[in-house]
Parts: structure tokens; sequence; C-alpha cells
């Protein structure tokens, strides 16, 4: 699967658009976004019709603005922020921009698609908490190449990933049926649901699903990480990933049920803000090894 290079960088200027203290920087906005548009490499950047994305406002502090683009590679990039003409505006930031309050992510996207505001928000605040990882990272570390895309169970790569996950299942509960529930293509598209499968430079290497079970409330479904690749945040990406799409089909609340010998899984989900629950449906029969837990996205 080809991939693009996606970046946002948030910055929080020193005084507002219209402030003499900042006029040199917007003068020079239209010839250094030109400069990205006939950059090589390059692919697309945020943009209202003015030419720029100053006037999006998406944080409630108006000084704080957002920009964001697409490249075919980091070098692209890098070209273009520290070997062309952008390079002195780059070098003079302090002065129109407060250091301190500089955010930057870097994560790579399926060739041809676009990058949404949401998610490049909670790509910058995944690297916050989490520090640098394949699927938030900036310049000084470039690691593997993650690219997270929709896919369906019945896919051939997303299949094999589910049936390694069932195989690790049946092991560790030492029971042929353990913990195997459904999951049909129908309850994971449209707005019914969606599921995912990562890729690390190009190998299936993860997924997970979530669908809705009632208004308001989803449920999180074959979270699958290669034991070959733990211990690089694929787990919470997947999670991240999952918590971005059910938000997007209006869901409040989050649900979902692991086994009581999965300890890897649940600290993933109580690190990430899922708190014990009842278990409920086709759940119940399994109570003596399985765990509920839910979380409130809203």
């Amino acid at each position: 699967m080809q991939a693009h290079l996606a970046q946002i960088n948030i910055g929080t200027m020193v005084a507002p658009t219209d402030d003499p203290a900042v006029a040199e920087f917007m003068d020079n906005l239209d010839r250094v976004n030109k400069l990205a548009d006939e950059s090589e490499g390059f692919v697309w950047r945020l943009q209202t019709d003015s030419g720029n994305a100053t006037d999006i406002q998406i944080f409630p502090n108006p000084l704080e603005l957002v920009n964001m683009s697409v490249w075919e590679s980091v070098d692209a990039l890098k070209a273009y922020v520290y070997r062309s003409d952008h390079v002195d505006f780059f070098r003079r930031r302090a002065e129109w921009f407060q250091v301190d309050a500089k955010r930057v992510a870097l994560w790579w996207i399926p060739a041809g698609t676009v990058p949404e505001l949401d998610e490049a928000v909670r790509r910058v605040e995944f690297q916050e908490r989490h520090g640098p990882s394949p699927y938030s990272f900036g310049f000084a570390r470039q690691p593997e190449q993650l690219v997270i895309h929709e896919t369906r169970p019945g896919d051939p790569a997303t299949l094999d990933l589910v049936s390694r996950s069932n195989a690790e299942l049946t092991a560790l509960y030492d029971h042929p049926d353990a913990n195997h529930f459904s999951l049909a293509d129908d309850e994971v598209t449209g707005d019914r649901g969606a599921m995912i499968t990562a890729r690390l430079d190009a190998i299936p290497v993860a997924c997970g699903a979530v669908r809705r079970l009632d208004d308001g409330r989803g449920e999180i479904k074959r979270m699958f990480v290669d034991p070959a690749v733990r211990g690089q945040r694929l787990g919470a990406a997947i999670l991240d990933q999952l918590e971005l799409r059910a938000t997007r089909l209006g869901i409040d609340e989050l649900v979902l049920e692991t086994g009581v010998h999965q300890h890897a899984a649940i600290s993933l989900y109580e690190a990430n803000g899922y708190t014990p629950a009842e278990l409920w449906g086709e759940y119940v029969r399994s109570a003596e090894t399985s765990r509920a837990y839910r979380k409130l996205l809203r």
C-alpha cells in the first residue's frame, strides 16, 4: 500500500493576525504557501478560500493556529522546511509564535486520502502522552512506516490477523471455543461501525473494530497486535483510532470484553480510561473468564 506523510503544526501567535507585531509574517504567507505548493513531493495543504488556514479556529484560544499538509515523503517535507526560502521564516518563528507552545506531529496515511483535523489533533495528543512512536512522531525520530486503513473482517489480511488472535485465545484459555465471538461485515459498515488494520512497513500487524450496539453505545472488538511488534504502542494506536471512529459515528460510550488472563490488554484499557463494567449479552455465558470495561467518550 502506497503511503504519504501527513503533518500538523499547531502554534500560538504572540498577537492577533491583524496586529502590526505579526504583520511581516502575515504579509508573506502567500509567498511561503506558494513555495510549498511548488515544492517537489508536495501533495495537499489545509486552506480556506483565503489561500491559508489562519482563519480556521478549532481551539478556544483565538491565537492558536493550525497548519496541516501532506507530502510524498519525509525528505520532501524536510527539503521544504529546511532547504527552501521557507527556512528564513522558520528561523525567525520566535518573533511571531510563542516558543513553548509549538505542537507538531507527523504520521503516515494511505496515498490518495486527506487527513481530517479531528484525527490530526489526536495524533498530537497521543505523542504528548506516549512520546514518539510509529503512530505519531517528529523529525528527530523516523520509525517504521505505520499505515492504518479501514478494512472488513473478511479481508484476507485482516482474516489472518483475526485467526491468529483466535489461536492465541485458544491456547491461553485451553478451550477450542474460547472467547471466539462473532463479527460480521455488515456490523462494521456505514453507520453501524468500522474495522481497521495497521500495516508496519507494508506488513499487516494489528487490527480492531468498533460496532454500534444501540443509540449512543458501541463495542470495541477484535483488538489484536502481532506479538513480534508489541511494545511499540500499536495497541494504544488502534484503540485511539477506534475511539475516533466511534466519536464520528455519534457513539457516546464504548464497552468491551476481554479475558481474565489477558493482562496486557487489561493494562492497556485501564491506562486509557476504561473502567470495569457488568458483562452483557453473549459474554454472560463466559463470566468465569471474561471481564467487561466501559468508557464515556463525551
